[in-house]
């Protein structure tokens, strides 16, 4: 048996789909307090569904005439299931959202961890060069600074006034040095 209450949810329904938006006003009073039982079912915030019902009567209302003639109305409870799908499918789009951001977040700490023990890392092989390089005598530390700091052989030697042959074999005998010294080291 059809009550005049359904008759009413029906015709409100009609209303709103020939562009009244008083009708979906209605209709929000008459449906809230069941569609926010809904939305709080997937939220499980109250705060979060009386959101997300407002955001979806709003966007109803922004509809336009052709987006409302395509909204099918049930005979007997009107807007009553498409509220339902369209508030379900929201609230999991919700905490779809939610949980990729928290992935997100995830990721990103994890980044800055890594940066940060990367920079530790990097600070550590800095110092450690500076103490190799210390320990070289004071030419093969010069050349080979130069070379750190992206000099070519031929730059050096010009910048040094030595020949190129012995920018090669300094440069090649203090790498040496190095390379003993960071074994000893790590």
């Amino acid at each position: 048996m059809i009550t005049k209450n359904k008759i009413d949810e029906y015709n409100l329904g009609m209303n709103y789909i020939k562009g009244d938006d008083e009708s979906l006003g209605e209709l929000y009073k008459m449906y809230y307090s069941s569609v926010i039982m809904i939305a709080y079912k997937y939220t499980q915030n109250t705060e979060k569904s009386k959101d997300l019902i407002g955001f979806v009567f709003e966007k109803m209302l922004t509809f336009n005439h052709s987006k409302r003639e395509t909204i099918f109305l049930h005979p007997t409870k009107g807007l009553y299931p498409l509220l339902i799908s369209i508030i379900k499918n929201k609230a999991l789009d919700d905490i779809k959202q939610h949980i990729v951001r928290e992935e997100i977040k995830k990721q990103m700490v994890s980044l800055t961890d890594a940066n940060s023990t990367n920079s530790i890392f990097n600070r550590f092989e800095e110092d450690a060069i500076k103490q190799l390089l210390y320990n070289l005598p004071n030419r093969e530390k010069e050349i080979l600074q130069l070379h750190l700091q992206g000099f070519k052989n031929e730059e050096i030697a010009n910048q040094l006034q030595i020949s190129y042959n012995t920018v090669r074999n300094t440069l090649h005998s203090a790498k040496q040095r190095v390379k003993k010294l960071w074994q000893l080291f790590m």
